[in-house]
């Protein structure tokens, strides 16, 4: 019998911080979840799918990675972006690999039926809808979440190199927490979308305060915090609230 819960993770350096959300749960709840690390080639990520669309009627899919309005991303090799030879490629694929696309709208019907919690930037809006058409039970999504310096400047914050990297390294301290506990909280008791949104805005919350309050010898907590609180305010659920997550 298959377990009720499907962790989904494209393989990323960015998102490898992520690793403490997936190791947590998967160690506390062996018996209800397995997840699938999707590795840097075509067959990985076809397999994923399947994986998706064989999963559970009415189970949970948790994807961690990264995302924009339209499409989840799959993985990407540490050297993608990097502009080399044909040749260079063709000896090391796996080395160059990305997959710019992975889950959009033409294959979101591998979403028929589960319950999806989507932590990718920009999962709160398309993508959640469209799934949701395509026969998704619930999907949570969220705005942007900026966990790297180039993202920070996306988004307009023009400080000086270390004082990002003190940002970067405080957010994803607090996104792992935040996603972490509140997880671990819902899926312990069961508990609906809903309360799992709740949940998630009242640890932001605290941990907004924590930051003010608790760590005033960080310059940057203002902004750190004004982050978390677009982190938690730009959260939506599409479809059925009341769907509990087990």
């Amino acid at each position: 019998m298959q377990k009720p819960i499907l962790i989904v993770h494209p393989k990323d350096n960015t998102t490898r911080f992520l690793d403490r959300v997936k190791n947590h749960l998967v160690k506390t709840n062996p018996n209800i979840i397995h997840h699938f690390n999707i590795q840097y080639s075509d067959s990985s990520h076809q397999e994923c799918l399947e994986r998706i669309d064989n999963h559970n009627r009415d189970g949970l899919v948790l994807f961690f990675g990264h995302g924009r309005s339209n499409s989840l991303y799959g993985s990407k090799a540490p050297f993608y972006d990097q502009f080399v030879s044909n040749d260079a490629v063709q000896e090391q694929p796996e080395k160059y690999y990305g997959k710019e696309v992975f889950i959009a709208e033409e294959n979101l019907s591998v979403f028929n039926n589960k319950k999806v919690f989507c932590l990718a930037c920009n999962s709160n809006s398309k993508l959640a809808q469209k799934a949701v058409d395509a026969g998704a039970i619930a999907f949570l999504g969220f705005g942007d979440i900026p966990s790297s310096i180039h993202e920070l400047k996306e988004q307009g914050e023009n400080s000086i190199e270390s004082s990002l990297s003190r940002m970067v390294k405080e957010l994803k301290t607090e996104y792992n927490y935040i996603i972490k506990r509140s997880l671990s909280l819902s899926i312990h008791n069961s508990h609906t979308f809903e309360q799992l949104y709740d949940l998630i805005r009242f640890i932001t919350n605290q941990r907004i305060a924590n930051i003010l309050v608790d760590k005033s010898y960080l310059k940057e907590r203002r902004r750190i915090a004004d982050h978390l609180y677009h982190f938690k305010s730009e959260m939506k659920i599409y479809g059925d609230k009341s769907a509990t997550l087990l």
